[in-house]
């Protein structure tokens, strides 16, 4: 049996840092026809469903990832990063008809980044997944699955019906069809959301007195709000928890969110508390910004337990 299946995006990631980027009134911008030097680069496997997937496998566990890919030389990067870190490529589908989405990731000096993101027609689709073709897991988690929420209500009756726990990370498609996916959020077993995607669920900002009792009342068991570089809450087994960040000094900030979500989730699996939970993925989320790439400085197990 495996531990998690993620599903989800599978990409490869361009990373550029450049000490020539300016930063200013919440802008990224380089100066018109400029030649900029390039400080830092990086070209590797990204979407949520592969960094999710090696996160699992370098604290131990045994995973696996459903993606839809394309059949050219650009896939190849990503089944060779998957094979590298232990985690099983039988699952990813390849579509010959296009090319397999990619993003350019402009890194800033300060840590933060804005993505360009090239989509080809790339969305999984319920048709595309041979179902009697999937092992059995402990946990299904789900990343942004591009706005499909017939899949995500496939995905999370398959997994009901086989016993698999539930972990969602979804991304702003999926939010703004919020009628539709309020209903399927009751069946899931944890919720991961940043602050923004939180507000826009609930119709609040965070520092209204009624947000967390309208939050939890919309979501599962087990709740976590990360808000960036202010730390990240949690809300589990009736109990509401707080962690600042970890101080370190950020050299790109792509990949937290992944590693946070992963890393909580793993920590349920190894039966930790959800404030012990929560210790990890702050921990895991500091490593993985500290380094450039969204799996770079992901923790193993061993280094996540000192």
């Amino acid at each position: 049996m495996l531990d998690v299946i993620s599903i989800g995006g599978a990409t490869i990631d361009i990373f550029a840092k450049s000490k020539q980027f300016i930063v200013d009134n919440n802008l990224l911008s380089l100066e018109y026809s400029s030649k900029a030097e390039i400080s830092q680069s990086l070209i590797c496997s990204g979407g949520g469903a592969t960094n999710s997937a090696v996160s699992f496998s370098r604290l131990g566990l045994k995973s696996t990832c459903i993606s839809l890919i394309a059949d050219d030389h650009l896939s190849n990067y990503i089944i060779d990063d998957l094979k590298k870190e232990s985690v099983s490529t039988n699952l990813l589908i390849k579509n010959k008809k296009d090319t397999t989405d990619f993003s350019i990731i402009l890194v800033a000096p300060d840590g933060g980044r804005s993505i360009l993101t090239n989509r080809g027609t790339t969305r999984l689709e319920e048709k595309n997944i041979n179902w009697n073709k999937i092992p059995k897991a402990k946990w299904f988690y789900i990343t942004s699955l591009e706005g499909n929420l017939d899949l995500l209500e496939k995905v999370i009756g398959f997994a009901k019906e086989n016993n698999s726990k539930i972990a969602i990370n979804p991304g702003n498609r999926e939010l703004s069809q919020r009628k539709k996916l309020l209903p399927l959020l009751k069946l899931v077993d944890f919720l991961l959301l940043n602050k923004t995607e939180s507000e826009t669920l609930v119709g609040l900002n965070i520092d209204d007195k009624n947000f967390w009792n309208h939050l939890v009342s919309l979501s599962p068991t087990t709740v976590a709000v990360t808000n960036g570089r202010n730390g990240a809450f949690v809300f589990a087994e009736g109990r509401h928890y707080f962690s600042p960040v970890i101080n370190v000094k950020p050299v790109d900030e792509t990949g937290a969110g992944d590693a946070f979500g992963s890393t909580f989730v793993s920590a349920l699996i190894y039966k930790h508390t959800p404030q012990e939970a929560l210790f990890w993925a702050i921990k895991n989320s500091a490593s993985v910004v500290s380094a450039l790439g969204a799996k770079s400085n992901l923790l193993t197990l061993k280094q996540i337990k000192k």
